[in-house]
């Protein structure tokens, strides 16, 4: 059976692109500082990755690259992209986390952007997360901060998302957290922070580098 969740992303799929442009500017700083973590020997995963942008942006910095996603939609248009760029070391799958293609300490490098405070069960993925990785592997994180700085505009917008959740139309779990909260969550599930920053963008965003302890 497909989950709310699901179809909610599967709804979202073809427009998602262009909600995501305002934050473009944000993603590119993202995606270059993690850059900086990366190697070419690297196989990794991108938890989340919707319609394989990022995914894509990462392509050349590393082995492999899986995306994976809830979403069919979201994975039919990030394979789309996949034929536009003619890379040949990436791979998107739809599925979950718990997926058996995955196994124990399969990759060096695991990125999830903006997708941990949409979590209701983000101790349990984090968990899963650690289990995927490699001694020493890398958990590189963005994630909202929804209980910090925001700007007027944003906090009107996320305001109306919390009215139109309790009326039972917006289905996704939201988490209100500081980056405090972030760092402990992961911590918590067995790694060890190597770097945390804050960056702003009309929202609070919790930007973290953790290695497998």
């Amino acid at each position: 059976m497909i989950s709310k969740t699901q179809k909610f992303w599967d709804k979202q799929a073809k427009k998602y692109d262009d909600s995501e442009r305002q934050f473009e500017p944000v993603f590119k700083e993202i995606i270059l500082r993690t850059k900086s973590y990366l190697t070419t020997d690297d196989n990794a995963l991108d938890f989340g990755c919707a319609t394989g942008t990022k995914t894509i942006a990462l392509a050349d910095s590393v082995r492999h690259i899986h995306g994976f996603d809830i979403s069919t939609e979201m994975i039919c248009e990030a394979n789309k992209k996949i034929i536009e760029s003619d890379l040949k070391n990436i791979s998107f799958i739809q599925g979950d986390i718990y997926n058996d293609i995955f196994g124990k300490a399969m990759f060096d490098k695991i990125v999830s952007y903006g997708v941990i405070h949409l979590l209701d069960d983000s101790e349990k993925i984090i968990r899963r997360i650690h289990e995927l990785l490699k001694p020493n592997g890398l958990f590189i994180s963005s994630t909202a901060c929804l209980k910090s700085k925001m700007t007027l505009k944003n906090k009107l917008v996320f305001n109306a998302y919390l009215m139109i959740k309790k009326s039972g139309f917006f289905p996704l779990h939201l988490s209100m957290f500081e980056p405090d909260n972030v760092e402990r969550i992961i911590v918590n599930q067995g790694f060890q922070i190597v770097k945390a920053e804050t960056i702003f963008h009309g929202i609070t965003i919790s930007f973290i580098i953790a290695k497998k302890a």
